[in-house]
C-alpha cells in the first residue's frame, strides 16, 4: 500500500491521470488499514471477547435497521473500534463516486477470449 501511494504521488505519468478522489480513497484505505492493525493491540487487552460481542450486536442491529439499539451497543467500546467503523462507512459512501466502482463492471467476455490483445506504440 505504501508503494502504491508513493508511486501515485511521485510518478509524473501516474499523477497526471490521478484525480483527487483517487488519492483520497487510497489514503482512506491506508488509514483504515493502519487503524485496523492498531486495533489488534487493543483487542489483546480484551481476551474475553466482550468488546467483540458488542461489535457483533452493533452489526446485527444495523442489518435489521435498528439504529438506536446499534448506537447504544457500541457506546462503551474503545474509540479505535469506532474510528474503524467510521472509516469503513466512509469507504462505502465514497465507493460509488471513485474508480473503485470498476470492481462491479468487469467485462465477463474478456474472461473467455482466446486471443491476446497487443497494442502497438
Amino acid at each position: 500500500m505504501c508503494i502504491l501511494i508513493v508511486r501515485r504521488l511521485t510518478n509524473p505519468r501516474v499523477r497526471a491521470t490521478s484525480s483527487a478522489m483517487d488519492i483520497g480513497i487510497l489514503l482512506l484505505l491506508f488509514l483504515q488499514l493502519v487503524v485496523g492493525l492498531a486495533s489488534i493491540f487493543v483487542s489483546a487487552g480484551h481476551m474475553d471477547g466482550e468488546e467483540m460481542l458488542k461489535l457483533m450486536s452493533w452489526a446485527q442491529n444495523i442489518l435489521i435497521f435498528n439504529p438506536t439499539t446499534a448506537a447504544a451497543s457500541i457506546a462503551s467500546v474503545h474509540w479505535i473500534y469506532k474510528l474503524h467503523i467510521l472509516l469503513g462507512m466512509g469507504i462505502f459512501v465514497l465507493f460509488p463516486f471513485s474508480r473503485l466502482v470498476h470492481i462491479w463492471s468487469v467485462p465477463v467476455k474478456y474472461l473467455r477470449r482466446n486471443y491476446q490483445v497487443v497494442r502497438s506504440k
